[in-house]
């Protein structure tokens, strides 16, 4: 594994299976994130800094072809249709703490203790519909412009 800066630092990973380990999908969805993408052909796997979804990259190319949410895969061959395969159900995943990870050296204060009287909030985030990443407040994907 190792780390690059770009315009986001990413960490490269050297097999699919060290990614997703890194990331902490739950082993279902593993499996079903390797199924859908058993005939892809990729050279580079890594995780972004935001640690939103893990990417998979043609050689000498800039486009991720496949990107690895918590609960989908969105496939984007060069030279065929782009697909999505649901790995998870939503409500089902949660993102591990970024201070959960061993060595880290992160540490986060504790959340505010919401009362049971206070309404729970739920906000809802656009995605993009090319590749279904989570989008900026722009609205303007970073990934297909």
């Amino acid at each position: 594994m190792s780390l690059t800066t770009d315009l986001e630092s990413r960490t490269y990973f050297s097999t699919l299976d060290g990614a997703l380990a890194d990331f902490e999908l739950p082993l279902g969805a593993v499996d079903k994130a390797r199924a859908a993408l058993r005939f892809l052909e990729y050279e580079h796997v890594f995780i972004p800094h935001s640690r939103e979804h893990v990417a998979l990259e043609r050689a000498g190319e800039t486009a991720p072809v496949a990107y690895i949410t918590r609960t989908f895969v969105a496939i984007h061959p060069p030279d065929g249709p782009s697909d999505w395969v649901q790995i998870a159900e939503p409500e089902s995943v949660q993102a591990p703490p970024a201070d959960a990870r061993a060595g880290s050296g992160i540490r986060r204060a504790s959340p505010r203790r919401r009362s049971a009287a206070e309404p729970t909030r739920v906000t809802a985030v656009s995605t993009c519909p090319s590749c279904y990443t989570n989008l900026p407040a722009t609205g303007v994907c970073d990934w297909c412009g």
